[in-house]
């Protein structure tokens, strides 16, 4: 579908799909923006977002197996080129904590008008290397298909607007349903069999554990058996999301050494994925190697780290299925803005990340500037994350044990990966490093 846009510049964009149907979710593409998933309930579904316009025009794509000839609408609203929009989706009723974070593009001040939701802020002042911060607290309410005035409901967007006095900002938004604390669930109680000395356990986690997997990184060059290098590829890859991110996997960025592995993060100009790119890093996978079902995994790892103290960039150590969402993602450990978080992505809500506990998953406590260990227990219907062997929180397919809000767990093999990037929409920090000590894997 292509509808002509009378200038170019950036618009606000709604489509509504109606009178088909789909067994499995519809990829949707706006003008150049990334895909999203899009599931049908009762032959209809909405999607908002915001793109430029290409050769005076916006451009839908829909892909997918479809029941029956849909019918597209397609609403367009030109923004002032100095605003930015961004839309979350809200899964449903409760109170929900947003974190802003808007940063400039230039070293002079920007004020910065924000609106999340129908609230608008304070102006903020911001500019390049000195972001801000803005927390709010919305409540939705409602079921599917029965909104209620003036208040978000089921299945809807919260809609955040920022406009620049000079330019338009950089944003992001984070989204987090707020939860009651449930009690903890009771302990495993630790095995009475004896261990053998100097095999590993995990730490802070009783049971009877066997030892499946244990990469110590103490050799000279990367175990070619267990790991391959990049993303889905050999040699020098592209990223994980595309073009949000600015950097190639280089195999020569992976260094084990001095019993430790090292995924170095480096301002070196790099073509991959038929472009060419101004940064360059590590990653290693299991893939076609080493997958596992069900079981503890722990890794143990010094984080990069941002001279605020932060976490630097984007380090993720996770695991992944062969079918995403449906066979599940498991972030152990992933740096998000500052904070490293523990995250579940699955078949519930087409992939969207539900935080350990149900809600943000990024545990208050500093996890830089020296080692830690970061682990994630993944049993029948549950995930329990547990940080240098204190538990952090868990999300199960039903029950109320870890929190309010459920996520269908996946039972389909996983594979592991390391991985140091960042994304354009961070304050990027070159050079630094993941270092990685192990990553050993059990079960029952």
């Amino acid at each position: 579908m292509r509808r002509r846009a009378l200038a170019h510049g950036l618009y606000a964009v709604r489509l509504t799909i109606s009178d088909s149907s789909a067994a499995a979710p519809l990829s949707v593409a706006v003008s150049d923006a990334r895909a999203k998933l899009v599931t049908l309930k009762d032959k209809r579904a909405v999607l908002t977002t915001h793109a430029w316009s290409r050769d005076h025009a916006i451009v839908v794509r829909v892909r997918g197996q479809i029941t029956g000839r849909p019918r597209l609408r397609l609403s367009l609203h030109r923004l002032d080129s100095r605003v930015l929009v961004v839309h979350k989706s809200v899964g449903g009723p409760g109170t929900y904590v947003v974190k802003v974070t808007i940063s400039g593009t230039s070293t002079a001040t920007n004020d910065v008008s924000l609106k999340i939701g129908k609230t608008t802020t304070d102006l903020v002042k911001v500019r390049r290397h000195a972001a801000a911060t803005v927390t709010a607290d919305i409540k939705a309410t409602g079921s599917y298909g029965q909104p209620r005035s003036g208040h978000l409901h089921f299945d809807s967007v919260l809609t955040v607007r920022a406009s620049g006095s000079r330019a338009r900002p950089q944003m992001t938004v984070e989204l987090a349903k707020v939860k009651t604390p449930a009690p903890a669930p009771a302990p495993t109680p630790a095995s009475t069999a004896a261990v053998s000395s100097g095999t590993p356990v995990p730490t802070g986690v009783g049971g009877n554990w066997h030892l499946i997997f244990d990469d110590e990184f103490n050799g000279t060059s990367l175990n070619a058996a267990d790991w391959s290098t990049g993303w889905f590829g050999s040699g020098i890859t592209g990223g994980i999301s595309g073009g949000s991110e600015p950097e190639c996997y280089d195999p020569s960025h992976v260094v084990e050494g001095n019993d430790e592995l090292e995924l170095n993060f480096t301002q070196e100009t790099e073509s991959c994925a038929g472009t060419t790119l101004p940064y360059t890093s590590g990653m290693i996978t299991t893939n076609g190697k080493f997958s596992f079902t069900y079981g503890m995994i722990e890794f143990k790892a010094w984080l990069p780290t941002a001279s605020n103290g932060q976490v630097a960039d984007w380090p993720d150590l996770w695991t992944d299925g062969q079918n995403w969402p449906t066979d599940g993602e498991i972030d152990v450990a992933e740096g998000l803005y500052g904070s490293v978080c523990a995250h579940y992505h699955g078949p519930t809500d087409n992939g969207q990340g539900i935080g350990a506990g149900g809600i943000t998953g990024c545990p208050s406590g500093n996890f830089t500037g020296g080692w830690h260990t970061f682990a994630a227990d993944w049993e029948p219907g549950i995930v329990t994350w547990y940080y240098d062997g204190q538990d952090i929180g868990c999300l199960e397919t039903t029950g109320t044990a870890c929190g309010a809000t459920n996520s269908t767990i996946a039972g389909a093999p996983m594979y592991v990966i390391l991985s140091l990037g960042s994304t354009n929409a961070y304050t990027i920090t070159a050079p630094t490093s993941l270092r990685v000590a192990y990553v050993r894997v059990w079960q029952h």
